[in-house]
């Protein structure tokens, strides 16, 4: 096959990961969540070099972004980490031939576990021209798009379902975990989660030699953020290419959508210094 595929990981739709004590590293349960994201990563990067690909990115893609064990990664596999980063969760994705996206959380109207879009303490939505409340999920797979770079499968939370469905049905879809509350999970024991991953996998890859799996790009590229306190939206108002709605609401106008979504992450950023 020769070409590259693409590995992004978050962490908030593995399995088993449920609370604060998991997130970051400190955190008295974070091996655990340290466990998840590398079995998951490994099995998939091992998977697409065993069907032919011959190089494997995997951004690691949560917090601190130093979460998957680099010293358990198989031969051919390139690991993106840290942070910040200008393009977040997809740094490393450009030149890919498809994506595979695993981990992955429910924004907070959709309900998941430890539900969020992109900073829980900042952020409390983000619409888009044809969505509202959207996920990391959609917010990252048309940045992908217009890098040329479709998603061929995410593995996340089960909230995730409805909205990958409608907005990319070729995408193949597994639920790790069966969201509880917003810190409760339901989920099978790791081998059963790895066998059904496994087979999605090769669900995918024959999905994208069939060509059903494409690039999802934005009809238009306005990104518009809701945030947690106006005095976020007062920070973003410094920035250029922001149009001030009302008291909370911004809209990210760049004429290109990568440089509107590479900017949420600087907003985040300068908006949380006015939380110190």
């Amino acid at each position: 096959m020769g070409a590259r595929a693409f590995v992004s990981i978050d962490a908030e739709g593995l399995p088993f990961i449920v609370g604060r004590y998991h997130l970051m590293p400190g955190d008295p349960l974070f091996q655990e969540l340290r466990e998840a994201s590398t079995r998951l990563a490994r099995l998939v990067a091992s998977k697409l070099l065993e069907s032919g690909y011959q190089e494997v990115v995997v951004a690691d893609s949560h917090g601190a972004m130093v979460n998957v064990d680099p010293f358990k990664m198989p031969r051919g596999v390139r690991i993106v980490r840290g942070y910040p980063r200008p393009t977040s969760m997809i740094a490393g994705a450009q030149g890919s031939k498809a994506a595979f996206l695993l981990g992955y959380h429910s924004s907070p109207a959709q309900g998941g576990v430890l539900a969020h879009t992109y900073s829980g303490r900042i952020i409390q939505r983000i619409n888009l021209p044809d969505a509202r409340d959207v996920s990391e999920f959609l917010l990252n797979t048309y940045a992908l798009g217009e890098l040329g770079v479709p998603v061929a499968l995410l593995a996340g939370d089960a909230r995730l379902r409805e909205e990958v469905a409608r907005h990319a049905p070729w995408v193949v879809f597994v639920g790790l975990q069966e969201p509880v509350g917003s810190m409760g999970g339901l989920a099978r024991s790791i081998e059963e989660v790895e066998e059904e991953l496994g087979i999605a996998v090769d669900d995918a890859i024959a999905r994208i030699e069939s060509g059903e799996v494409r690039p999802l790009r934005p009809r238009e590229p306005w990104i518009e953020v809701e945030f947690k306190r106006p005095w976020h939206a007062d920070v973003a108002e410094l920035f250029p290419c922001v149009e001030r709605l009302d008291g909370l609401r911004v809209r990210l106008t760049c004429e290109r959508y990568l440089d509107n979504f590479k900017m949420i992450e600087g907003l985040v950023m300068a908006a949380y210094a006015t939380e110190r």
